[in-house]
């Protein structure tokens, strides 16, 4: 009879950056699985979670939302799936809305909205830990009381809090659900909804007597006109040093274990046909998708570390300027950072940017970029046509026309960009708008886990075309 019972689901909404992702690892930890939703490239995580009573709960990590006013691909997808009108997909049975225990203003108001489509909902203030570092004083109870809903204090990174809010999530279930009334708000209704959250804050969180000023510190350092593009520039170089110096080991021993199966193979099949089809179209097509996934997976590590760190949205915010001469968006910085490891995941990034417009014309400059599989071509080029001299007494002449190369193809992107945006598709950029985060310590596990995830959704997307071809 057991085996008959719908199992409980329960999603997690909630900001981007307020440590959603690092929530649902925490409570999955290898019991996830991620696919695509149907009809878009938007990640879709789903795992199992232990309930008190030993039956498996399954969980539903949403994208990042501002709003049910879905202006991007991911929240078009958070929102249906919260409202259940997503088709194939299963609506929750409660919500938990994850909150920056930090930064609650912007969380309470998307609370409210939630509050509206009529599910039972839990709410939990992640990294509680750092909210109680910087002083602050949150009122639980009145918070709760407020808003209709259990609030429960979490730290993720140290799976803190996880049992409570599993309890909290099984015992919302029992509620009826009633009718949603959320509809998209109009400007009075935001406006009425902010008042609401700003009257919240005032009367639940209580700021620090002494405030953590380090953010504030480091900000006035990194976000700098001058001195922040100099160590964003700095952090690229050693990103990129890093990834060409770091992965080639790790290359070369793809390579040679690609060559001795295939000497081996050569030698043992004895079937011209099936030795070729063995040694030049199925080694030969995993290696060449395999030999690039070092590159891949270094350049993912800075980007997620960068990301855990807080910085990546500094490094979004001063590129914004730079890109917004050329008729790109900000929130173009990452896709096209990502571009540099393969076009593949930058193209596929491209899905947080809001507007149509600016989504499209980053998606087609994207393959400008200069991708890790052009490198051996450029290699084989400068070698052959590039004298190994020194420029200056200590530039290699070749290090340079590869800097050249990548210059190029980052300039060619820009002029790209404002010839399509000049021409075919005229109009204001939109203006940039970002949450910053609090600098926080990236958690390892959470790192390491996010690689593997990376590296399974290359190696089955590209694989899946390079492969067969």
């Amino acid at each position: 009879m057991d085996a008959m019972v719908k199992p409980l689901r329960f999603a997690l909404v909630g900001n981007p950056n307020s440590g959603k992702t690092a929530l649902f690892n925490s409570l999955t930890g290898s019991h996830q699985k991620v696919a695509n939703y149907a009809g878009v490239t938007v990640e879709r995580k789903e795992g199992r979670v232990q309930g008190t009573d030993g039956l498996s709960l399954i969980v539903t990590d949403l994208p990042g939302t501002y709003s049910l006013r879905a202006r991007s691909l991911d929240e078009e997808v958070s929102r249906d799936v919260v409202l259940g009108t997503r088709a194939g997909e299963t609506a929750p049975d409660v919500l938990v809305c994850v909150a920056d225990a930090t930064n609650l203003r912007l969380v309470l108001r998307l609370a409210l909205e939630l509050k509206q489509v009529g599910r039972p909902m839990v709410m939990a203030l992640n990294m509680y830990d750092i909210a109680q570092r910087q002083g602050l004083q949150i009122d639980l109870e009145g918070l709760s009381r407020d808003l209709g809903m259990p609030v429960v204090t979490t730290v993720a990174t140290r799976k803190r809090g996880l049992p409570e809010l599993i309890a909290a999530v099984e015992k919302q279930a029992l509620h009826a659900t009633h009718q949603s009334e959320w509809h998209a708000p109009s400007a009075a209704e935001v406006r009425i909804a902010h008042r609401e959250a700003e009257r919240l804050m005032k009367a639940h969180v209580q700021p620090a007597a002494r405030p953590d000023t380090l953010t504030g510190k480091l900000d006035s350092v990194l976000l700098h006109p001058v001195a922040g593009l100099a160590i964003l520039f700095g952090v690229l170089f050693v990103m990129f040093q890093a990834v060409f110096s770091w992965a080639t080991p790790a290359m070369d021993g793809i390579e040679a274990g690609f060559a001795l199966l295939g000497e081996w193979i050569g030698v043992t099949v004895t079937n011209d046909l099936l030795r070729s089809l063995l040694v030049d179209g199925l080694i030969g097509g995993v290696g060449s998708v395999l030999v690039f996934l070092p590159q891949i997976l270094l350049i993912f590590l800075f980007i997620i570390v960068l990301e855990d760190l807080g910085y990546m949205a500094r490094a979004a915010f001063l590129m914004d300027k730079i890109m917004g001469g050329a008729g790109l968006h900000g929130r173009a910085f990452i896709p096209l950072l990502s571009s540099f490891a393969c076009a593949i995941p930058g193209i596929m990034a491209t899905r947080v940017i809001n507007a149509k417009r600016d989504r499209l014309t980053t998606i087609l400059i994207a393959p400008l970029m200069t991708c890790s599989a052009r490198i051996p071509v450029y290699t084989l080029i400068i070698a052959a046509f590039i004298p190994n001299a020194t420029v200056g007494g200590w530039m290699s002449l070749q290090g340079l026309v590869m800097f050249g190369l990548y210059a190029g193809g980052i300039v060619s992107a820009l002029l790209v960009s404002l010839v399509i945006r000049r021409v075919l598709w005229r109009g204001m950029v939109e203006p940039f708008m970002m949450e910053l985060p609090a600098y926080k310590m990236p958690d390892i596990k959470s790192v390491l886990m996010n690689l593997w995830l990376r590296a399974k959704i290359f190696l089955k997307r590209a694989g899946k075309i390079i492969l067969p071809l």
